[in-house]
């Protein structure tokens, strides 16, 4: 996490602010003793906030048989919760809108807002969720990191945005690499800072990781995080791969058969435009979700993947993930795949292959201490630090298991690779890390290390050794080796000529 960073981002003069009604309605909900006279009357304050939530009401979206008059009437036919999500959105929306983000692509950050705050809604309400407005009002709000970070940084942030070459799904791990900070993180931070509650802090803070949530908002975080990978579908330049992502989550974490994780989709195509209006936001031309749709499953039936007897009853390969959830890194998949062909061109003598493995220090004493959403920040925060010393000789870094990181460095040579280990090793000591969100009674900022095992072989010493397995088990020596030495040490295996 880099510190400076966040401080420039709460300093930033230019950051959206909550009106003064929806404060008052964070303020209202959060007394249990609330009634709903005075939830109407303090929204009843700003007619043209009231006047939105009422034709949102009795728009299609919500299709209920009798018109709402009144907010009184919405509240009691929707809920207090649903009624302080609209009147939350309304206005976050309306002050995000007005920001100074001439140079940002407002039109692409509101088509993916609505699109996976729509498909959130459409999620919580065919799992029963009790709060479908919430996972609305987080898809809405998913990025609003993203606006804070161009707002604090201007041009040097659009430059790590095109780093992303418009897939959405690289822009945190270049944020990583640059910044040290992600957007997921800013947006929770300005959203704590707006006294929203956890239920909707959470789904901003882990809308890319949603299996990294607190059990306690898993449901919400979930919604949104699906809703996500439903706006992939439409947004990604291949959608039949994001097809396959989204199906296979809807089942793993909704139990949602192919029929009703196509309808989500379809939910997207007949609301999207009437969304769009309601809260007049840019989101540019929206495409033909139905066309994409069919689009998608065509890839999906070319690539193998064959249909069942109701034409959507596609069985995608159940491939892991290449990326790791938390921290944006590659995952150990691909760190397997990658030092597999490695190996092989060292064998076949291609340059030499180095190996580091980094294991974070006392990493279950920190979940204890300080909280999972802290050991999260730390995780996430060394895996930055060291990308940023491995990627530039061409390196991977990925998620090795649950406390270490992964370095492969092929035709990097020993003298290469202990350098990038002992600068990321160094780095990580030097700067104590913020904890945006811990336990309490934990520390503002903690101070973390790494033990580091590094081994090198070449075209000559790598015969040694029948399988890249085998090269992996000799870094893991050194890890230990490093750890054994005290921690916060590096140690380096040397094969004899």
């Amino acid at each position: 996490m880099n510190p400076d960073l966040l401080e420039r981002v709460l300093a930033c003069r230019d950051l959206p602010t909550l009106p003064a009604v929806a404060m008052r309605v964070v303020e209202l909900t959060g007394n249990d003793s609330v009634n709903v006279r005075q939830l109407a009357d303090t929204i009843q304050n700003d007619q043209a906030l009231a006047a939105k939530i009422l034709r949102t009401v009795n728009s299609s979206l919500y299709a209920i048989r009798t018109r709402c008059s009144n907010i009184n009437q919405a509240i009691v036919m929707l809920g207090m919760s649903a009624v302080k999500s609209l009147a939350l959105g309304f206005s976050l929306v309306s002050a995000i809108r007005d920001s100074k983000t001439e140079g940002l692509d407002m039109d692409e950050h509101w088509r993916r807002a609505l699109y996976t705050a729509i498909a959130a809604r459409c999620i919580a309400q065919k799992a029963r969720l009790p709060n479908p407005e919430e996972c609305f009002l987080g898809g809405l709000l998913q990025d609003v990191g993203m606006v804070a970070l161009y707002l604090t940084l201007g041009r040097p942030y659009l430059e790590v945005i095109a780093a992303a070459q418009g897939d959405h799904r690289a822009v945190m791990k270049h944020e990583l690499r640059v910044l040290e900070v992600h957007h997921a993180d800013v947006g929770a931070m300005l959203a704590k800072r707006w006294k929203l509650p956890e239920s909707l802090v959470m789904p901003i803070k882990y809308h890319e990781r949603p299996t990294a949530a607190p059990l306690e908002h898993t449901g919400v975080v979930r919604a949104v995080g699906l809703g996500n990978l439903a706006s992939d579908v439409l947004c990604a330049p291949e959608p039949a791969p994001a097809l396959r992502r989204f199906y296979e989550r809807a089942q793993q974490w909704f139990a949602l058969d192919f029929s009703q994780a196509d309808d989500v989709l379809r939910s997207i195509h007949e609301s999207a435009r009437e969304a769009r209006t309601l809260l007049a936001v840019p989101a540019g031309s929206l495409p033909n979700a139905v066309a994409l749709l069919d689009a998608a499953r065509e890839q999906l039936r070319n690539t193998g993947i064959h249909e069942g007897e109701h034409g959507s009853q596609a069985h995608p390969s159940s491939d892991a993930q290449t990326v790791d959830d938390l921290t944006g890194v590659a995952s150990r998949l691909q760190f397997d795949r990658a030092l597999v062909a490695a190996f092989e061109q060292t064998h076949r003598g291609i340059g030499p292959l180095s190996i580091a493995l980094f294991e974070v220090d006392d990493l279950d004493a920190i979940n204890e201490r300080c909280g999972r959403d802290a050991g999260d920040t730390v995780l996430i925060s060394i895996a930055g630090k060291i990308e940023k010393s491995v990627a530039p000789m061409g390196g991977l870094v990925a998620r090795y298991d649950a406390s270490r990181f992964a370095a492969l460095m092929p035709r990097v040579d020993r003298a290469g690779a202990v350098r990038a280990g002992e600068a990321s090793r160094q780095q990580i000591a030097a700067e104590k890390i913020q904890l945006v969100a811990a336990k309490m009674g934990a520390p503002a900022s903690i101070a973390v290390s790494v033990s580091v095992g590094v081994a090198s072989v070449d075209e000559s010493s790598i015969k040694r050794f029948e399988e890249s397995g085998a090269l992996m088990g000799i870094v893991e020596q050194a890890a230990r080796a490093a750890r054994k030495a005290g921690q916060n040490a590096i140690r380096v295996y040397a094969p004899a000529a």
